[in-house]
């Protein structure tokens, strides 16, 4: 059994094949490479893995398990080996088992030790403080736990070891970093031993302690547990308190709760079967609804497929079905219904229904059929972009009401060739997951799009919290990815893997970043595919001529990104090419402005929708808020958000000290217009200076309604074209990340090889980054 072993826990990059003969518990180390560099774990850890491999002439599919060190140690450090480990093992469909890193050194110094033993392991946990804990030696050779890893100030730690020290003495194991004050400590105390003043985990060690936690080396190729980091130390963020709303400010006709937008696609059983006869009753009212019976029927038929959309709150609000018909061998599918209650109609949720369906049809096959009213066209549209197409009219189909139906054909989906390519997305709070395909015409089409987004975890804070970001990217990468694969294996005849991984190295959260590319990195190791490093800003970009295989205008076009961390404006020369900066907010972004401004006014986080769901109700014109670098001696093109900001809450100061209220929707409006004045008359500028024929508007705050609207509005006056990709596609998402890539690949770029490095202030004239 071969077994590849990984740790980042200390200053070492540490990566190491390791063999067991038979049942043997018996680590054989078979190669290694280790370096002692702390600031180079994600540049180093996977060339080091793939060098152990090729050094004894192996691929990463002989491997039949990882293990890992899950800590304590280095948060940033940690995640690294932890996210290449898990990365690496998903990919190969192998398992990966964790182990505490204190374990594994401990390990190593046990060879040859007797029963009763005692060995400490001491290693740094930074801020004056060490992790630490303790192991008696096992007549087996197996170490028991006398203390559980701990971190505390060294005074606490010799006083936690002293209350365990044995009869026989104490052995000392410490990292170098921390050995001058362990000697100190060690040497008046009689008894205890300093073995080792430079002590980490060495893949024996690491494969020894996963094999005694296994029960034997034989179980190391059975499933493990989930991989779960050990830091020891909660986020360093502390909540704010909540300020309670102006008295200023008038709530009284704010009467919905602000809506989540949080719905989930459930499978449907024949429990569901009287609520889906509740809402057929409202949305054919006028014609023939289907009644209870007629959906307990079809829910219970084998050949019958059901979906559900459920809100946070467990409402079902809408549902969708389709059966499968004919032989096994030639099946024929049909769609019987895709409703949506009225209220919750106008979202864009119909997709979420219909793309589980027809995921289902392409991995099986066949053409589908349906029946839609004529007089439906946005469910016509809807059926259209999917490729179904009109194949004839039923006069009278709908009864009573006579209504006549378009009959609608989806022919049998053929697997186009091309290049497939995964795109990984985690520079904030988003961890995206895209998967795209490279068609031989340079078109670039879509195959998946799976997103997990930690912003509830950061609602409390009232802003993204980078740690808690991080933290947040190790626990979904993996889930992240299985979901991409999974929907890649459906659309793609059951194609495994890519033709290429892409990852964002820059600009975003330094500690975000990592955790994405050691990942990536490690899946396009193990499946011996080339990997690309690229700009996350140059992804907002190229997804815009997604999935219409026209770069027509791109050549010289302006781009406005707008999101929680950025403001800028591009001069955009070609799809995957270089970009200039000609505009940025010298202060906070647009984004964090909302974020700001909504917590002053007591609304919830994040604060764009919030303030655009208010702004609808309110008047724009109601109070003149300043619009920032408006001036004619002011930089063209950049912003400036925090006087506006502090205008808002001067304002509603003043209101308050003259005991006057006025409507938060007034304030919202007027808030954002002088927002989204900004921002579309400086990009409007910015076209007009450049001779640039499109505009493209990109970022999270791009799904602004109010900024879609006016930018619109300025755009047909001006002559200037606008694209704004589609509301998924505007927040960060690994399908933009795959998009660029795809356009570099297409372009002949070199990829970035396994050592490419991160840069939170990657500049926007780097699309991708070049290989060392």
């Amino acid at each position: 059994m071969l077994v590849l072993t990984v740790d980042t826990t200390t200053s070492y990059v540490v990566a190491g094949l390791v063999r067991f003969l038979g049942g043997d518990a018996t680590a054989q180390p078979v190669a290694q490479v280790i370096h002692d560099e702390p600031r180079g774990h994600m540049e180093l850890l996977t060339p080091s893995i793939m060098s152990c491999l090729g050094e004894c002439g192996l691929a990463p599919a002989d491997v039949d398990a990882v293990v890992v060190g899950e800590g304590p140690g280095p948060f940033t450090g940690l995640r690294v080996g932890m996210a290449t480990a898990a990365a690496f093992g998903e990919a190969l469909g192998i398992p990966v088992h964790g182990v505490t890193s204190l374990e594994a050194a401990a390990y190593g110094a046990a060879v040859g030790a007797s029963a009763g033993d005692v060995i400490a392991v001491i290693t740094d946990a930074r801020r004056r403080e060490w992790y630490y804990t303790a192991y008696e030696v096992r007549a087996d050779g197996a170490l028991e736990p006398l203390l559980e890893p701990a971190v505390a100030a060294p005074a606490d730690v010799v006083a936690a070891l002293e209350e365990i020290q044995p009869a026989g003495g104490l052995t000392v194991l410490a990292a170098k970093s921390v050995a001058g004050p362990v000697r100190e400590a060690v040497e008046p105390r009689e008894g205890w031993e300093l073995r080792s003043d430079d002590a980490w985990p060495q893949p024996v060690g690491l494969a020894t302690a996963a094999a005694r936690k296994a029960g034997g080396s034989d179980k190391l190729t059975a499933s493990s547990a989930p991989l779960k980091a050990q830091y020891l130390r909660r986020p360093d963020a502390v909540e704010p308190k909540r300020k309670p709303a102006s008295s200023a400010v008038d709530f009284s006709s704010v009467t919905d709760a602000p809506e989540t937008g949080e719905v989930r696609v459930v499978r449907l059983g024949v429990d569901a079967a009287p609520r889906l006869t509740e809402i057929e009753a409202e949305l054919f009212a006028g014609d023939s609804p289907w009644p209870l019976q007629g959906f307990v029927w079809e829910l219970s038929r084998d050949n019958t497929i059901y979906v559900g959309l459920e809100t946070a709150g467990g409402e079902l609000v809408g549902y969708a079905g389709i059966a499968k018909n004919g032989a096994d061998d030639d099946p024929e599918w049909e769609i019987h219904t895709v409703g949506i209650t009225p209220a919750h109609q106008g979202k864009g949720w119909s997709k979420k229904l219909i793309e589980p369906l027809i995921a289902e049809v392409d991995s099986v096959g066949g053409p589908v059929f349906l029946e839609v009213r004529t007089d439906n066209a946005p469910a016509i549209g809807l059926y259209e972009s999917y490729g179904f197409e009109i194949t004839g009219t039923r006069k009278g189909y709908y009864q009573p009401s006579g209504a006549d139906a378009h009959t609608m054909m989806r022919p049998a989906h053929e697997v186009a060739e091309g290049t497939v390519i995964v795109g990984v997305e985690t520079s904030c709070d988003e961890t995206g997951v895209g998967v795209v395909q490279l068609r031989a015409d340079g078109s670039v089409v879509t195959i998946a799009n799976e997103v997990a987004s930690s912003m509830d975890q950061h609602a409390r804070f009232g802003g993204v919290v980078p740690e808690i970001a991080s933290r947040a990217h190790l626990e979904s990468m993996v889930p992240t990815m299985g979901a991409a694969r999974a929907r890649m294996r459906r659309a793609l005849a059951g194609r495994d893997k890519p033709d290429a991984v892409a990852a964002t190295v820059g600009p975003g959260l330094a500690g975000a970043l990592l955790v994405g590319a050691a990942a990536a990195k490690a899946y396009a190791a193990a499946w011996e595919v080339p990997f690309y490093g690229v700009n996350h800003l140059g992804g907002h970009v190229a997804v815009e001529a997604l999935d219409t295989g026209s770069a027509e205008g791109m050549e010289n076009a302006i781009a406005l990104l707008v999101s929680g961390g950025h403001t800028q404006i591009l001069h955009v020369q070609g799809l995957g090419k270089p970009m200039e900066e000609i505009g940025s907010t010298l202060d906070d972004a647009a984004g964090e402005a909302y974020d700001k401004v909504a917590r002053l006014l007591g609304l919830s986080y994040p604060g764009g929708p919030v303030i655009d769901r208010l702004a609808a109700k309110g008047n724009p014109k109601a109070i003149a808020f300043p619009r920032g670098m408006m001036r004619q001696q002011d930089s063209r093109y950049d912003f400036s958000f925090s006087g506006l900001k502090t205008a808002v809450a001067r304002y509603v100061e003043q209101a308050e000290r003259d005991n006057t209220t006025v409507a938060v929707e007034d304030i919202c409006a007027s808030f954002q217009e002088a927002v989204v004045d900004v921002l579309t008359a400086k990009a409007l500028r910015a076209c007009e200076d450049y001779g640039a024929g499109v505009l493209l508007l990109g970022g999270g705050v791009s799904a602004n309604k109010r900024l879609r609207e006016l930018a619109a509005q300025r755009c047909a006056a001006a002559g200037v074209e606008l694209r704004i990709p589609p509301a998924p596609l505007c927040t960060d998402n690994g399908v933009m990340i795959a998009a660029l890539a795809a356009q570099l690949i297409h372009s002949g770029a070199s990829p970035s090889g396994l050592a490419a490095a991160t840069d939170p202030s990657l500049e926007v004239d780097i699309p991708v980054v070049a290989p060392e």
